[in-house]
């Protein structure tokens, strides 16, 4: 029989273990791994492309009201030019993880499979990139997301908060969507499953590279809270590039830094690190789906974190965790983890993590479900 051949359709090398988390790389492996040929379909970033953004950026500084470039007719055009038209015509399929943009203006015969975590409809005035745009960036934003859509022959959505948008904003048929979960960007033979206990301390884990968007100081405040209130609690931070020295000083911190994954001794690192705590504590306030909740999942750490955009595909209450409501404090977060602790619920969480990550949160998976899709457009 002979070997399809899968073209990734992306701006990252499929290759690369650290773009978009990992999570192309997870990707493209998978399918490798399911007896696909990968074919990298680069969407160049030129220097064409950079200069107008560098200008759009600038041009943004003086106005009130944005241009969101990298979702805009200008920048669909400048991609278009530089993509090889020879690679798209040598492979069987497209797969277009990520890449409303570059499917804009792609004319081809080729059948595609669109991937995203979000929709622009859902992200609008949400992630603060996406915030106070012209009607204008928002008016093409809406149209490259819903062309990218209609041109895909299938649709895979990390969560249903994603799909919800798709059928509402863009009139999607459901039928055409597919909801299936990320895994954890990390090899199966790193994960160290680890079941949690009562010690009397509990190592928290903030797992994250935007200390706002992800909750940073609620999470500060919920381990001063925990400490104050009879348990000690460190919180372990991976992730942050530059942390306030006045928040790195603080004594029941530990931050570790932002970690590459490209690098073998970073990445033993944070397998190391994860292993190491007890929970996962990361109230983001804006997440599409989040990689790091299946890989909290995978080494059996419970998740506190918020009821907000796609993470209750990830994060079930009771089952690998909690969400509270967005708004909550730093005091509701420590309570609730100093409730789960004392009566037992977390250890037992612990173990119903790993049993999502194994029947669910997981890329073989993701895999198989994702087959499913494939084999019907053969």
């Amino acid at each position: 029989m002979k070997q399809r051949k899968i073209g990734i359709l992306s701006n990252i090398n499929p290759k690369d273990r650290k773009g978009s988390s990992g999570t192309i790389f997870k990707i493209s492996e998978t399918l490798e791994k399911l007896g696909y040929e990968i074919i990298w379909i680069e969407v160049k970033i030129n220097i064409v492309f950079k200069i107008f953004n560098k200008l759009n950026n600038l041009k943004n500084r003086f106005f009130s009201k944005k241009d969101f470039f990298h979702q805009s007719k200008l920048s669909a055009l400048l991609i278009n030019l530089f993509i090889d038209k020879k690679i798209i015509n040598s492979v069987d399929l497209i797969f277009a993880p990520f890449s409303s943009t570059a499917l804009y203006y792609l004319k081809t015969e080729k059948k595609i499979i669109y991937l995203s975590d979000a929709t622009f409809a859902a992200m609008l005035d949400y992630y603060p990139e996406f915030s106070n745009l012209t009607q204008k960036s928002i008016r093409e934003g809406n149209l490259i997301e819903k062309t990218a859509m209609n041109k895909a022959s299938a649709i895979i959505l990390s969560s249903d908060w994603a799909k919800d948008s798709a059928i509402k904003d863009y009139g999607i048929k459901e039928e055409k969507i597919n909801v299936i979960e990320f895994g954890a960007n990390l090899d199966e033979d790193d994960i160290q499953i680890k079941k949690a206990k009562k010690s009397g301390e509990l190592n928290m884990l903030f797992l994250g590279v935007d200390w706002e968007r992800k909750g940073g100081a609620i999470a500060l405040d919920a381990c001063k809270y925990i400490n104050n209130n009879g348990l000690k609690c460190t919180l372990n931070i991976v992730g942050i590039k530059n942390l306030d020295c006045n928040i790195e000083s603080l004594d029941y911190l530990n931050n570790i830094g932002f970690l590459n994954k490209n690098d073998k001794s970073q990445y033993g690192k944070l397998i190391e690190t994860i292993q190491y705590c007890d929970c996962l504590l990361l109230p983001t306030k804006a997440e599409c789906a989040g990689i790091a909740f299946a890989e909290s999942s995978a080494f059996g750490l419970p998740i506190f974190s918020h009821h907000t955009g796609g993470i209750s595909n990830y994060v079930e209450d009771g089952i690998n965790g909690y969400l509270l409501a967005l708004g909550s404090s730093g005091n509701d977060f420590g309570d609730k983890i100093i409730d789960c602790y004392n009566s037992g619920e977390l250890e037992q969480m612990s173990a119903k993590a790993i049993d999502l990550y194994q029947s669910k949160l997981n890329w073989a998976v993701w895999g198989k479900r994702t087959k499913e899709v494939l084999d019907q457009m053969s």
